[in-house]
C-alpha cells in the first residue's frame, strides 16, 4: 500500500515512516522546504512538498495513495503558540483527512493524543469509555487535539475509513523539533529544578509506530485506541531518572506557588517579547492525572510496550549521540559510550533503528 505520512520528520512520524517500510508498505512523506529531514536519512522513501494546512499541496501528495498516516501536530503549553498550535492540530485534521476522504483512500489513521481525553485531579485509570474533560478544563493542547478527533469522527460518518489513536507521552530516538522527549533532556541537564505533583504515562515511540502500522492494517474504522504504557507519579519518574542519567532529582513544588511563578514568568515574556518555557497551562496539565490504560488496543492491535527504562536509556543514548547531552555524570558517559559503540556497529548513527 502506497501510504502518504504527515509529520513524516517528526518524532513519531519518521518511526511510523520506518514501520511502513518494514511491513512492505510505500511511505511517501509529506514535507515542507524549511522541514529538517536528519530522520529521513537513509530511508528509502519518497518526498513530496507541500503543507498540511495547504489543501492543494495535501491533494497532489495523495495522488496514488491508498492509505494516509496524519501525524502532523504540536506540542506546547506556550500561549503565544495558541494559534499555530490549533491550526496544526485541529484545523489541519479537516483538511488533510477531508481530502483522503474525496480521494477516496482506503484506508486512513489520525495520530492524537491522550491530551484528548483531558485529566482528573486525583489518580485514576482512563479508557476509551472515559468522557474527555478537555473542553472544560480549557487547556489549549487538550482542546486542540480533543477537536482534531472531533473532526475525524465526524469524517469517519461521513464515510472516511480512519482510525484514532492516543499516544501518551513518547520517548524514544529522533526527537528533533523539541517535542516530548525533551522533558527528559531538560532532567538531564538539571534545567527542571522543580515539579508539580500529578501522574503521568510514558510510552516508547518505537511501539507506538509499530500501532500505527496495525491500525492501518486492521483497526476498526471510526474506533479509537489508546496506546499507553507506564503510568507514573511525577515523583516516582523524576527519581528513576535521577539514577540513570546520575543527576539530582528536582524538588517537588507546592502547585499554587508553581502557578504563581508561571503567572510571572509569562508577564515578563510578554514585557520582553522572549519565547521562555514556562506556562500556567504547563503547570496545570503537570498537575492532573492522565494514567490510561491499553487493553484495547492490546487486544486488537496487538500492541505492547517495552521497560520504560530501556525507552528512557535509548533517548540518553541518541541525546548524546547528537550531541544535545553532554556526558556529565558516570552514567551519561557510559551510555554515550554505548551509543557511539552502537553507532559503529551500524556504520552510522542513523542506520537500522537509531535516527
Amino acid at each position: 500500500m502506497r501510504v502518504l505520512v504527515t509529520g513524516a520528520t517528526g518524532l513519531i512520524g519518521s518511526w511510523v515512516v520506518r514501520e511502513l517500510l518494514a511491513a512492505g508498505h510505500r511511505p511517501r512523506a509529506l514535507v515542507r522546504r524549511s522541514s529538517n529531514l536528519a530522520n529521513l536519512d537513509g530511508l528509502d522513501v519518497e518526498r513530496a512538498e507541500g503543507d498540511v494546512l495547504d489543501r492543494a499541496s495535501v491533494v497532489r501528495a495523495l495522488d496514488g495513495c491508498e492509505g494516509v498516516v496524519h501525524s502532523a501536530g504540536l506540542a506546547t503549553f506556550l500561549p503565544g503558540e495558541r494559534r499555530r498550535m490549533y491550526d496544526l492540530n485541529h484545523r489541519s485534521v479537516e483538511i488533510v483527512l477531508d481530502a483522503a476522504r474525496e480521494r477516496g483512500v482506503a484506508r486512513a489513521v489520525l495520530t492524537s493524543s491522550t491530551a484528548a481525553m483531558g485529566g482528573s485531579p486525583t489518580p485514576r485509570v482512563a479508557d476509551e469509555s472515559t468522557p474527555s474533560n478537555a473542553e472544560a478544563l480549557g487547556i489549549d493542547y487538550f482542546v486542540s487535539k480533543y477537536r482534531g478527533e472531533r473532526a475525524a469522527l465526524d469524517l469517519a460518518a461521513r464515510g472516511l475509513p480512519v482510525v484514532v489513536l492516543r499516544p501518551v507521552v513518547c520517548l524514544g530516538p529522533g526527537d528533533i523539533y523539541g517535542s516530548s522527549a525533551t522533558t527528559f533532556l531538560a532532567l538531564a541537564r538539571g534545567r527542571l529544578p522543580v515539579f508539580v505533583p500529578g501522574g503521568a504515562a510514558f510510552c516508547d515511540v518505537r511501539d507506538v509506530a509499530r500501532a500505527h502500522v496495525a491500525a492501518l492494517e486492521r483497526g476498526r474504522a471510526g474506533d479509537v485506541y489508546i496506546l499507553g504504557g507506564h503510568n507514573f507519579e511525577i515523583a516516582d519518574m523524576v527519581r528513576v531518572v535521577g539514577r540513570v542519567a546520575g543527576v539530582a532529582p528536582p524538588r517537588r513544588a507546592p502547585y499554587p506557588l508553581a502557578l504563581a511563578v508561571a503567572a510571572a514568568a509569562e508577564a515578563v515574556d510578554r514585557i520582553t517579547g522572549r519565547r521562555g518555557r514556562l506556562s500556567r497551562q504547563l503547570v496545570r496539565a503537570s498537575h492532573l492525572y492522565t494514567w490510561v490504560s491499553s487493553a484495547k488496543a492490546e487486544r486488537e492491535l496487538g500492541y505492547a510496550t517495552r521497560p520504560f527504562e530501556e525507552s528512557l536509556r535509548d533517548t540518553y543514548r541518541y541525546f548524546l549521540a547528537t550531541g544535545r547531552l553532554k556526558p556529565a555524570t558516570p552514567e551519561l558517559r557510559a551510555l554515550a559510550d554505548e551509543a557511539a559503540t552502537r553507532a559503529g556497529k551500524t556504520g552510522e548513527a542513523g542506520s537500522k533503528g537509531t535516527p
